[in-house]
């Protein structure tokens, strides 16, 4: 599998990919400059690659380009909607659509614009419910479903939000493009927004993205022996039905199941 974005006319609404490395290719020690800016060990991912490299079939660096494919995959897919990379994308002076920033292993539905409420006089943002694919955090983090339904609240997500140009104009591109600004945007007062209790998108916490490594790499138990970890992992997949699923998510966590699987066995 290989990502790519497809490549269409403009549409109304926009999806912007944050940051997003050629991963097969990907220099790991450029990570270090990323995991500063996060406040967390520089040579995290480094460490994290080395381990999981040595212990499973397919590499880390393989990995996140194969879950970058999925995600994309679901962003092209999404109707009334065109797919963009943050570097060659500029903020119009006029639009009448929505702007969603995205990350390149997240997942939408492709009815996303579609299913979401129309957009009203004024409106400066949108926000949707979010689904949360993966273990938490926890000594017991396999004791929820692995596809967690997030409240339905004021928590700004990686994936669960859009915004209009005269919001954009308004406050500046970094006041959106990152979800913890966008979330003090977000709250604001005077800020318009607009709701849904829909959910459509899926922030996927898989074992590499950097959260799960932080975590994982703080417990010497994963350090020892990361195959235990996978094969809990891999048992929390497997109980989750995918006929229960909503429409939508079912072909993304189908083709994550099976790299998943094709990777730790």
């Amino acid at each position: 599998m290989v990502a790519q974005i497809v490549v269409t006319e403009m549409q109304n609404n926009l999806l912007i990919l944050r940051a997003s490395p050629d991963w097969a290719s990907f220099d790991i020690e450029r990570s270090r400059d990323f995991l500063k800016a996060l406040r967390l060990p520089e040579d995290l991912v480094i460490e994290f690659a080395a381990l999981w490299d040595k212990r499973f079939k397919v590499d880390y660096r393989s990995m996140r380009a194969q879950l970058k494919t999925i995600g994309l995959r679901t962003y092209n897919d999404v109707r009334q909607a065109s797919l963009h990379q943050h570097e060659a994308w500029e903020v119009p002076a006029q639009h009448d659509g929505r702007i969603a920033f995205v990350d390149d292993d997240d997942w939408m539905s492709p009815g996303l614009f579609e299913d979401l409420p129309a957009m009203r006089l004024g409106e400066d943002g949108v926000r949707w419910g979010s689904l949360r694919l993966g273990r938490t955090f926890t000594p017991n983090g396999y004791d929820e479903p692995l596809i967690q339904r997030r409240a339905l609240d004021r928590t700004v997500y990686t994936n669960n939000y859009a915004v209009t140009v005269r919001a954009l104009r308004r406050l500046g591109r970094a006041a959106f493009f990152e979800h913890d600004a966008a979330q003090r945007s977000f709250d604001q007062p005077g800020f318009a927004l607009v709701t849904s209790d829909r959910y459509l998108s899926c922030a996927v916490k898989h074992p590499c993205c950097t959260m799960a490594a932080n975590y994982l790499m703080s417990l010497d138990s994963f350090r020892s022996d990361p195959r235990r970890e996978m094969a809990d992992f891999m048992a929390s997949v497997y109980a989750t039905p995918v006929q229960g699923l909503d429409e939508w998510l079912k072909k993304p966590f189908t083709q994550f199941r099976q790299l998943m699987a094709d990777a730790v066995r």
